[in-house]
């Protein structure tokens, strides 16, 4: 039996991020886990949102995963305001990030958030959801098998399971 885990990610990946995706995929599958992500494993028929919201209901846990997307030179954030400053060199994710993470809060989902080293913002910012924010340099594979990875990765790993149970009991 498989046990379904959404997996927020971009669909555009380099060959380093790819490798690091596959990665991930082998320690989930190597666990009974299966990759759900819109785009990439489900193509359904309604608006984004909405089957995001659906395939998350299937899910018993979620994985945000921070890959840069954007990477913004030289910039103002906040223009015209007390808090206007300028940016320089800033890495920021998919926005389906933000909105992934936050359908997984709403639905009680476990998650494990983790982000690219240098990338800030929203569900990547320390404590806006109250689950500790995992920071690697996602161009190498090396701390997928470290145990400052393995342990919570483990952790998260019975919190899904629970939920699974949970559903189970449920139906």
């Amino acid at each position: 039996m498989n046990i379904d885990i959404f997996v927020s990610r971009p669909n555009n990946l380099d060959e380093n991020q790819e490798r690091t995706m596959q990665k991930i995929e082998g320690l989930l599958g190597a666990r009974g886990m299966r990759v759900r992500t819109i785009g990439k494993t489900d193509f359904p028929n309604v608006s984004p949102m909405k089957a995001v919201e659906q395939l998350m209901r299937q899910c018993s846990g979620a994985i945000i995963l921070g890959f840069p997307q954007t990477k913004i030179q030289r910039g103002i954030s906040k223009p015209n305001t007390e808090s206007e400053k300028t940016i320089k060199d800033t890495l920021l994710p998919t926005p389906w990030n933000h909105i992934e993470a936050s359908m997984a809060f709403v639905l009680d989902l476990p998650m494990l958030v983790i982000r690219d080293k240098g990338l800030e913002g929203g569900v990547f910012d320390i404590g806006v959801t109250g689950y500790f924010i995992h920071t690697f340099q996602l161009e190498n594979q090396e701390w997928i098998e470290k145990p400052s990875f393995l342990q919570p990765f483990n952790d998260w790993y019975k919190d899904a399971i629970h939920k699974l149970e949970s559903k189970a009991v449920l139906k």
